[in-house]
């Protein structure tokens, strides 16, 4: 493989981690959406538990750690540190990019965000379900665009690897030929 092809693929992982990473946080809970009823459990949290009880989720993720070299892992380590005592931006930065993760962790990485993005999708869809089925007994109490938002929300989850995939294969020209 020719170093232009190695930067293209290393380019492409790091568009696929941004990417996805902003997607994950612009969907995580915000201060602006009003609290959920008392009992009722947060999307965030249900699906945080789901990726911790799936099983393959759980073997990427060991596998990430245990590809990690010893002085990567320690890197990391000293970043949570300094973020933790409260360092400036320009300080994690300049840790954070002589971080150097082998190629290797970084395809497990792009293959954990990819399985975190099938189980959310598959999750929202089961949620539209039960939605659709509250809005059937209840329609007064459900509106009908609760379980579509979830349903779409799911699709777009289950799609979004694939469009990630096929737009790496029309930018970097790697891939099927």
């Amino acid at each position: 493989m020719s170093a232009a092809s190695v930067d293209a693929v290393d380019a492409r992982r790091r568009l696929f981690m941004m990417v996805s990473s902003s997607l994950l946080a612009a969907w995580g809970p915000t201060t602006a959406l009003a609290e959920p009823a008392q009992g009722a459990p947060q999307l965030t949290q249900q699906f945080g538990h789901a990726l911790l009880r799936d099983a393959e989720v759980q073997e990427l993720a060991q596998s990430i750690v245990d590809g990690l070299p010893a002085a990567t892992q320690q890197q990391f380590k000293e970043l949570a540190q300094l973020i933790a005592s409260g360092a400036t931006v320009e300080e994690i930065r300049q840790l954070s990019h002589s971080i150097v993760v082998p190629a290797e962790v970084l395809q497990l990485i792009e293959q954990l965000i990819t399985a975190a993005f099938y189980v959310g999708g598959v999750g929202l869809a089961a949620a539209a379900i039960v939605k659709f089925k509250a809005h059937k007994e209840n329609p007064t109490q459900v509106s009908i665009s609760q379980p579509l938002a979830l349903l779409f929300l799911g699709a777009a989850l289950i799609f979004i690897p694939t469009v990630f995939r096929v737009s790496e294969e029309t930018l970097f020209a790697v891939g099927p030929n």
